[in-house]
């Protein structure tokens, strides 16, 4: 990728909710109601070939109660963190190689009334040079009163992400960095109780977006299967030169001895797959702390009361 001289990342958290995750509806309301939209899907993603032309369906709602001008930009954009969150780039000085801003039709300004919706048909133009592998943006649109200019570069404004995949020789290798497990996002290997949480970590050093989707079985101490949790239930995609984190909750409180966890996950078209084991230990100290003090404590107990009995039974027999 080109190096950005200089970048003004703006997170869309409140707009784009969790990026690379199944199309929901988002939204975006700042406190001047001008800015009011509703846009769906969160998320279109799209697989096509070199110098083919493809329609994606973007819906606009004006939220506000009254008649807005909307206005659309494109932009690039890039993972923000681990989490997934996207980092919209609204100052680049040059495009990032995996770009479509040149590639997505001209959308000009509509007018929509309060309240009312409308379905846009956004071309996406795949040039016949195009590389194969992952291509990013996002289109975004922001809503103006009649008398005010068009600035949804810098307003509050809601988006679609489009990720699209040129068919062709990609590289679809996927790393995973990291499987740890933790609670109350302390990482160890030793723990008191349950529910814990295991975090995987991918790290995408391919050309093109990811799905790494599949599960975590926890053995007990003999072997056998206790539970079996999801990876990436939600299907999200890892893009190139990121790293993604996904978390899988083990919702077990009550848990003692030695475990160990295998994580068998695939991705990619041709059915790829990491594997890796860690193993964990899980002990209520707390309580065996307790049961061990009232063992101890009954122990001294029963060993004063049958001594004393015993005692009481050599008095009454010399007695006799």
């Amino acid at each position: 990728m080109k190096i950005i001289s200089k970048r003004t990342i703006i997170t869309l958290g409140l707009i784009l909710g969790v990026v690379l995750v199944p199309s929901t509806a988002i939204y975006a309301q700042s406190n001047d109601q001008s800015d009011g939209l509703e846009i769906s899907p969160a998320l279109v993603e799209v697989t096509g070939a070199k110098g083919k032309a493809y329609t994606i369906d973007v819906n606009v709602r004006n939220v506000t109660q009254s008649p807005l001008i909307f206005d659309s930009v494109i932009n690039d954009f890039g993972a923000k963190d681990e989490t997934g969150a996207p980092s919209v780039l609204v100052d680049a000085t040059d495009d990032l190689t995996t770009s479509i801003k040149s590639w997505v039709g001209t959308i000009r300004p509509f007018t929509l009334q309060a309240n009312e919706k409308i379905t846009l048909k956004v071309t996406i133009n795949i040039p016949a040079n195009a590389e194969p592998g992952g291509h990013y943006g996002v289109i975004r649109f922001a809503g103006r009163t009649p008398d005010s200019p068009a600035t949804v570069g810098q307003v509050a404004s809601a988006g679609t992400l489009v990720l699209i995949s040129v068919d062709g020789k990609v590289n679809e290798t996927l790393e995973l960095a990291s499987l740890e497990v933790s609670k109350n996002n302390t990482t160890g290997w030793f723990f008191e109780n349950g529910p814990l949480t295991f975090v995987s970590r991918f790290k995408n050093t391919g050309s093109v977006h990811v799905k790494p989707v599949g599960q975590i079985e926890i053995h007990d101490s003999f072997g056998k299967i206790v539970d079996t949790i999801p990876v990436n239930a939600e299907k999200g995609n890892v893009l190139p030169d990121s790293i993604r984190r996904f978390e899988s909750t083990f919702d077990k409180p009550w848990m003692f001895g030695h475990y160990s966890a295998d994580l068998s996950v695939g991705y990619g078209s041709t059915g790829q797959a990491l594997v890796r084991t860690i193993s964990f230990w899980v002990i209520p100290y707390k309580l065996v702390g307790i049961a061990l003090i009232l063992l101890i404590t009954l122990i001294y107990v029963l060993r004063g009361a049958i001594k004393r009995y015993n005692t009481y039974i050599i008095k009454k027999s010399r007695k006799k």
